[in-house]
């Protein structure tokens, strides 16, 4: 009998794989088929005069458009601009992920930053971009205007204000994570910088004592990193596959925001109960913490819907709030950081952004003040040109169109319902009609006219000057909100590295990585770094 199960065992096996191998087959063939269905439809939705990159005139031309899309569209944006947008001429980006994107020449960059929300919106782009139907879920929550208003009139205001509880933050958590023993150290460049960004950003949405806390702070960075990649997979099925397909690539966003639920809706019931209990009695010892959970629950006394009252729905708003800060915010830290020290004249570059740190901390009595921010000219264009160089690239200022008619461009050109419109960020940052060495990191490329006396009257580019020709926040009325909040806290991290650490100079910039439409970070870039012996 054993004799006969050595024998029958493989040939058993052998039947298992075959079968296994024939239903993945007969998936793949399905996928493919669907695939090629859902490009057909959006090509088919593309107005036919328009010319594309990337699409030929072959068998299944528009999925092996998309499938271009998917590999090297960032390639495909810069190729386009220079064939077409250089001739006031639109043309199409296909992607894998958005579905067709209609480029338009920087010449109508402002005609599109000025469309009201009911022709062309900016908001249905970032919610399809980001899956929030699959990702978050809860589109009573995504789309209420609550976290913008808040962001806008209380967060932008009180920026500077809070900036000594920034710097605790920011010392704390380099301390923790680059040492103080002076002795030269190994870490991850991006896993450094989201951990403080992290930390910096809730010290203003939640508080002191939950802001040092790692595992409410790491489950809010990782909720940002979680909806990054679920989206990125859903993007890769066709829309019907995507609720099933969401239960299983969405596992960590639900444990992750799991997480931070379970720290916040305590300190929330809490803050509810106190701020109820002052406003009965007035003579009740109690200072109302000025952070963003004060903030909403004030607002929310003035709401009366569910999802804009309860408990849970005010929670996990910070929990978005924490997608929403930290992962541009870290992005542009870590690109800064890893430009900066790859300059080939790294150690100079350096030396001219710390001497201007420590000098203006000095010039401040030691505190950095909003006005001492303010005076980091140096540090902000290494961080305006790092975004420049090193940006997400892709669909800027991107739009759907919400006309049902459809919306005639300045060109007399329709483009129809649904559609969707933007500029090459990368096309943009890389034209030298625009900028003198395009192709060169130039970190004092926006502080060099403001320091020389004879320029004092150009206008000021700073980091939060948004236009057709900067485009990392954006441009027109929907500009990043939180861009000023970012880049105060930006500046404040980087200034304190430059202050406090060595960091050794990168022989060669470790690449960004393009991933569909977009580049990012280096995710694995490791920097050596010690603690200096003078602490700002």
């Amino acid at each position: 009998m054993f004799h006969y199960i050595q024998y029958t065992l493989p040939f058993h096996l052998a039947l298992l794989a075959a079968a296994a191998f024939g239903l993945l087959s007969l998936l793949l063939i399905f996928l493919f088929f669907v695939s090629n269905l859902k490009a057909r439809k959006e090509h088919a939705s593309v107005p036919a005069s328009l010319p594309w990159v990337g699409a030929e005139n072959q068998s299944f031309s528009a999925i092996r458009a998309n499938f271009r899309g998917l590999v090297d569209s960032v390639a495909l944006y810069t190729q386009g601009y220079r064939k077409f947008s250089k001739l006031d001429q639109i043309f199409v980006v296909p992607t894998w992920t958005k579905g067709p994107q209609i480029i338009l020449p920087p010449s109508m960059g402002s005609w599109l930053a000025s469309r009201p929300d009911a022709i062309l919106n900016a908001k249905d782009c970032t919610f399809e971009t980001a899956q929030f139907t699959y990702t978050v879920g809860h589109p009573e929550i995504t789309s209420n205007d609550m976290i913008d208003l808040l962001i806008k009139r209380e967060l932008t205001r009180t920026i500077g204000t809070l900036n000594n509880e920034l710097l605790e933050e920011i010392d704390g958590s380099l301390e923790g994570i680059l040492g103080t023993d002076g002795e030269w150290r190994e870490v991850g460049v991006f896993d450094s910088l989201t951990r403080t960004v992290g930390r910096v950003a809730n010290r203003v949405f939640v508080g002191k004592e939950l802001c040092s806390n790692m595992d409410f702070v790491m489950a809010g960075t990782h909720f940002a990193r979680d909806i990054s990649v679920s989206s990125y997979i859903l993007h890769l099925f066709p829309r019907f596959m995507k609720p099933a397909v969401s239960w299983f690539a969405t596992m960590p966003n639900r444990r992750h925001s799991g997480i931070a639920m379970k720290y916040l809706q305590p300190l929330i019931r809490d803050r509810i109960d106190t701020m109820k209990r002052k406003q009965a009695d007035p003579t009740y010892a109690w200072d109302e913490p000025n952070d963003f959970i004060t903030w909403m629950v004030r607002e929310s006394f003035k709401r009366k819907t569910d999802d804009e009252t309860s408990v849970y729905a005010l929670a996990y708003r910070v929990v978005l709030l924490n997608f929403a800060a930290i992962t541009t915010t870290t992005i542009m830290a870590t690109n800064t950081l890893l430009d900066v020290w790859s300059a080939p004249n790294a150690e100079e570059v350096v030396e001219s952004l710390r001497e201007e740190a420590a000098r203006v901390l000095q010039e401040h009595n030691g505190e950095w003040t909003k006005a001492a921010v303010a005076k980091l000219c140096r540090l902000d264009s290494a961080i305006r040109e790092s975004a420049r160089v090193s940006g997400v690239g892709g669909t800027a200022m991107a739009r759907r169109v919400r006309a049902a008619n459809g919306i005639k461009l300045p060109n007399g050109l329709v483009v129809p319902y649904n559609a969707t419109v933007g500029v090459s960020m990368d096309g943009v940052h890389f034209d030298s009609e625009f900028y003198d060495r395009v192709d060169e990191f130039d970190p004092f490329r926006f502080s060099r006219p403001r320091e020389q006396d004879s320029e004092k009257s150009r206008p000021n580019e700073d980091l939060v000057t948004t236009s057709v020709h900067w485009l990392p926040f954006s441009h027109g009325i929907h500009a990043c909100p939180g861009r000023f909040f970012a880049a105060n806290n930006i500046k404040m991290i980087l200034a304190q590295i430059l202050l406090n650490y060595d960091i050794q100079p990168f022989a060669a910039r470790p690449p960004n990585i393009s991933l569909g439409d977009i580049s990012v970070v280096p995710v694995k870039a490791k920097m050596m770094v010690r603690r200096r012996n003078v602490k700002a």
